[in-house]
C-alpha cells in the first residue's frame, strides 16, 4: 500500500529520482515528528533526524528543533538541496511509540532500506495500536487509587481515588475541537476536586487531601519537567526553557482546578 508521501510526490507527474532530497527529508522529518510528539528529549529528535539523513549520502544536514516546530535542512553530494518546516501540535508522552520509531531509525542505520519501505515503516508505526482502551482504563484507576492507599489513605479513599481516575481517563480520550491541552487539564483537577469533595459529603471516603493526593498525581508533568531539565543540562536551553515553562502551567492548571472544586463544594471538609 503506497502512503500519502508517495502519492503526493507521484500526484506531480515527476519521477522520485528528482525528489530524493525533499522525500528524504519528510521521511526524516516524520521520524523525528513522530519522536517529538511521543515525548522525546530535542537533542535525540534532532540527532536520529541528522543520522537518517546521512545514511542515506547527505553531505550536509542542518537541524534545529523546539517542542513546537522542527526546522531542516540537507544537501546531498550530487547538489541537490531541500529544507522544509513541520510544525507539531500535540504532544505527550508514549514510550511505546517512541520506541518503535528508534526502532526504525536504527533499521534505517544498518540497512538502508530504500525511501518507500521506509515510508510504509512508518505508516504501519503510527497506526499500529499500542495498548487496548480497558488497559488504558484499568491502568488509571490502579494508579491513582495505589497513589492513595500509599500516601496514607484508607482503602475506601483508595476505591474513590480510583473510580475519578476512570473519570480521568475518559476525558483523555475525549477529543475536544479547540480545547487545548491546559484547558484539559484544568477541567480534568476540577472534575477530580468536585468528585473528591462529594465522595466525602456522601460518606463514600475518610479523607478528602488523600484522595485528592492520588488522583493529583495521574496529572503531575513529571516526566515532561525530567525531559526539560535534560534538555537545559543538554545545552538546548530555548526547548528546555519552553518545556520547562509548559510544565509550570499545567500544574498551575491543575492547582487551580482542584482549588476552585474546593471553593465552590468543599467548604468545611478539610
Amino acid at each position: 500500500m503506497i502512503s500519502k508521501n508517495v502519492q503526493a510526490f507521484e500526484s506531480d507527474n515527476r519521477s522520485f529520482a528528482d525528489h530524493t532530497a525533499e522525500y528524504l527529508l519528510c521521511l526524516a522529518l516524520d521520524i523525528g515528528e513522530g519522536m517529538l510528539k511521543c515525548g522525546a528529549e530535542i537533542r535525540r529528535v534532532e540527532d536520529t533526524i541528522e543520522r537518517v539523513c546521512v545514511a542515506y549520502g547527505a553531505s550536509h544536514v542542518e537541524i534545529f528543533a523546539i517542542p513546537s516546530v522542527i526546522i531542516a535542512a540537507i544537501r546531498l553530494p550530487d547538489g541537490e538541496y531541500s529544507s522544509q518546516v513541520r510544525r507539531v501540535k500535540k504532544g505527550g508522552n508514549n514510550l511505546s511509540l517512541l520506541e518503535r520509531f528508534n526502532e526504525i531509525s536504527r533499521n534505517i542505520c544498518r540497512t538502508t532500506p530504500p525511501l518507500a519501505e521506509v515510508d510504509e515503516m512508518i505508516r504501519k508505526a503510527k497506526e499500529k495500536k499500542v495498548y487496548p482502551k480497558w488497559l488504558h482504563f484499568l491502568s488509571y484507576a490502579l494508579a491513582s487509587g495505589s497513589f492513595a492507599v500509599f500516601f496514607g489513605g484508607s482503602w475506601r479513599d483508595g476505591i474513590v481515588a480510583a473510580v475519578i481516575g476512570l473519570v480521568f481517563a475518559l476525558i483523555d480520550l475525549i477529543s475536544l475541537e479547540g480545547v487545548n491541552q491546559f484547558a484539559k487539564t484544568a477541567m480534568q483537577s476540577f472534575v477530580g476536586g468536585l468528585l473528591s469533595c462529594l465522595a466525602i459529603r456522601a460518606g463514600l471516603g475518610d479523607d478528602v487531601g488523600m484522595i485528592m493526593i492520588g488522583t493529583i498525581m495521574i496529572l503531575i508533568p513529571g516526566v515532561f519537567f525530567s525531559t526539560a531539565l535534560r534538555d537545559l543540562l543538554c545545552g538546548d536551553f530555548l526547548a528546555g526553557t519552553l518545556k520547562t515553562v509548559q510544565a509550570i502551567l499545567s500544574t498551575l492548571m491543575i492547582a487551580f482546578g482542584y482549588l476552585l472544586a474546593m471553593f465552590l463544594v468543599g467548604g468545611g471538609i478539610l
